[in-house]
């Protein structure tokens, strides 16, 4: 088995990895801040001026896994 093959087969390894772990991220995900992550992004777009006011509290109001 060449360089490249055992390269090949690491890599494919490494990926399975990464999808296994983010697979795993999304389904441990808190639901209950995807609503104060749209608000977030709403209020950034609509008044970024005034954003890092509003960030605070939306911080306050996300909840821990």
């Amino acid at each position: 088995m060449g360089v490249y093959e055992l390269l090949w087969g690491v890599g494919v390894i490494v990926l399975l990895v990464a999808l296994a772990w983010g697979a795993a991220r999304y389904r441990s995900r808190n639901r209950a801040n995807d609503r104060i992550a749209e608000q977030a992004t709403r209020e950034l777009y609509t008044d970024p001026e005034h954003y890092d006011e509003k960030r605070a509290e939306l911080n306050r109001q996300v909840k821990p896994r």
